[in-house]
């Protein structure tokens, strides 16, 4: 709790949103900052009713707004943004901002996103429930234990939508696996070139969808977001959306780069 040059009472607290069933939340937990009144001899009161609420209204101190971030990454800076994060401590090896100029180059190892150990993934979190995350991949994998794509994880569980190899032929299928149940998607067939993968949320429900070239994107499966909700798996930063290879076994023998990738709000948070 802090007061002000102003003399105007704060309280700066951790607190999160609920999805629309009241019991589930996907975003994790977000710092908060609420009014207080303080009267003399008497108790603080925040907001004045003692609840906070997702929009409160109440005089506030000048305003200094941030500039903006651009919605899209293109990946021709040195480094990636504070806001990307990896899992445990990443491979350094396994990523890449300059083999291939303007691309994230990932090259995937053999451990996979569910062995709780060093996996090629990077991401950032979700800051919103209306939201679409976007990127284009280039990846030719040679064998069929090869994958990269888009993914949705919170704590050992994730959702992926992830170009392959199978029969021949490059596909792309979308898994969901919850603890140690796993669900697969029929296989898309892919032309040559490019793949946009994109999944977006509508605060109850996440959608996967790909298309190539200037075709319109093709939903592939829709699922609901209490199944990645920290009351159904654990943990407290919430769900993250990020960019992801592996060799599930082995190390991959081809890399898969990423053009770009938008992180997009839909309405407003």
């Amino acid at each position: 709790m802090i007061e002000a040059h102003d003399g105007s009472r704060w309280i700066v607290f951790h607190g999160y949103r609920n999805i629309s069933d009241k019991t589930h939340h996907i975003l994790g937990r977000e710092t908060c900052l609420a009014p207080v009144t303080w009267p003399k001899n008497g108790w603080p009161v925040v907001n004045g009713n003692g609840t906070a609420t997702v929009e409160m209204t109440c005089n506030t101190l000048p305003l200094k707004p941030f500039q903006a971030k651009p919605t899209k990454t293109e990946f021709d800076a040195e480094n990636l943004g504070l806001e990307w994060n990896y899992v445990l401590f990443p491979e350094e090896a396994n990523y890449s901002l300059k083999e291939r100029q303007g691309f994230l180059r990932l090259k995937g190892a053999s451990e996979t996103i569910s062995t709780r150990k060093t996996s090629t993934f990077t991401g950032r979190r979700l800051q919103h429930f209306n939201f679409s995350a976007t990127t284009q991949v280039e990846f030719n994998p040679k064998l069929e234990n090869e994958q990269a794509g888009l993914v949705l994880l919170n704590n050992g569980s994730h959702f992926d939508m992830l170009v392959g190899k199978k029969g021949g032929k490059r596909v792309l299928t979308v898994q969901l696996q919850f603890g140690q149940t796993l669900y697969k998607s029929k296989e898309f067939q892919l032309k040559p070139g490019p793949v946009k993968l994109r999944v977006s949320g509508n605060k109850t429900t996440f959608t996967f969808s790909y298309a190539q070239g200037d075709e319109a994107f093709k939903a592939v499966e829709t699922v609901d977001a209490k199944f990645l909700a920290t009351e159904t798996v654990g943990f407290f930063t919430g769900v993250y959306v990020g960019l992801y290879a592996t060799g599930n076994g082995k190390t991959s023998s081809v890399p898969a780069d990423f053009d770009w990738f938008e992180y997009a709000v839909n309405e407003k948070p």
